[in-house]
């Protein structure tokens, strides 16, 4: 995880090293960024979902452990 995170890294330098080269050609500097926007939010969606799969079973289990003193709570 940390490798694909440091080649998206590497790649999105490459990318703002290209839109700030061609800041004169506004067309291309445009595609530039706006590539470099579409791989900052695929990069962050893919880090959520991948991390989710280990976050969300955590907090299933914690509310699964903490309902019973939730109830206890409630019913007096």
């Amino acid at each position: 995880m940390i490798r694909l995170l440091i080649v998206i890294l590497i790649i999105c330098l490459i990318i703002f090293v290209f839109m700030r080269k061609n800041k004169d050609n506004n067309i291309k500097s445009k595609l530039y960024r706006n590539i470099l926007l579409i791989i900052i939010v695929i990069a962050a969606i893919f880090f959520i979902a991948t991390s989710g799969k280990f976050i969300l079973p955590q907090i299933l289990q914690i509310l699964k452990i903490g309902l019973p003193f939730i109830t206890k709570f409630i019913g007096l």
